[in-house]
């Protein structure tokens, strides 16, 4: 399906990006596909995901969440015209096949939209979303960028550090199938991938002293001491078993 998202800051647009891919990130790590660099925004923050022709928003264990016209959520299905707000930062969604042309105007675009969409649905139309009043100090700097998969997923194993303290033993990760059989993988960042880079992968997400595992990207969910994998984010602890793909992973600990 043609989807797209206009990134925007204060009422103001900042960028119109395209989901041209199974899986587009949003976060603060300058390897995402919408890099938005906020304080507020966590590195991996969230994702959209398709399926056929259904567009998912998926929260990332993210710091500060992920909220869907108006409503904290991990996981929803979004349709044209909705509202997804990470951090200060709001972005808008809108299904190609409902637009007349491309976003110029935030707030006349989506109040023409939507009424257009409300008439041929004979409902009444609501009014457009209100733009909130521009602060005296602006702490990002936003931009959308769009990568190659394979340079945006490098290696399979991709981290972003962080400066968290550490107690006395920390979460790790010992292969036991796949290319890294025997390897041990700590799991000391923000985010870690894990699995085929381009293929079945997942996102090993640190928050605080917590782990979380989500999907990445394949046409597999990874499987959770052999369940498969629902969607969003999902806790982890010692002992659980990770397979994504070919390979699988025990949670372990190990001391520093």
């Amino acid at each position: 399906m043609g989807a797209r998202v206009v990134l925007s800051l204060d009422g103001a647009i900042v960028s119109e990006v395209e989901l041209a891919k199974p899986v587009t990130i949003v976060g603060r790590h300058p390897a995402c596909d919408i890099w938005i660099d906020h304080p507020a925004i966590s590195a991996r923050h969230m994702l959209f995901r398709i399926e056929g022709k259904t567009v998912y928003v998926e929260d990332l264990a993210s710091t500060n969440g992920t909220k869907v016209n108006g409503i904290v959520s991990s996981h929803q299905v979004v349709h044209h015209l909705d509202l997804i707000e990470v951090g200060k930062h709001k972005l808008h969604f809108f299904d190609d096949s409902m637009l007349s042309g491309t976003v110029g105007n935030l707030e006349n675009t989506v109040l023409t939209e939507y009424e257009r969409t409300m008439l041929v649905a004979h409902a009444p139309p609501a009014a457009a979303p209100s733009v909130a009043a521009k602060g005296a100090e602006d702490l990002s700097r936003t931009m959308a960028i769009t990568r190659d998969p394979q340079v945006r997923m490098g290696p399979a194993q991709e981290a972003v550090r962080t400066d968290a303290a550490r107690g006395p033993g920390m979460l790790a990760l010992r292969a036991l199938a796949g290319d890294r059989k025997g390897e041990i993988i700590a799991l000391e960042q923000a985010n870690t991938m894990i699995g085929t880079a381009g293929g079945e992968s997942a996102l090993v997400v640190k928050r605080g002293e917590r782990h979380f595992l989500a999907r990445f990207s394949g046409n597999e969910a990874p499987r959770l001491n052999r369940v498969a994998l629902a969607p969003g984010s999902h806790p982890i602890a010692e002992r659980d078993v990770i397979e994504v793909g070919a390979a699988s992973f025990e949670v372990i600990v190990v001391t520093r």
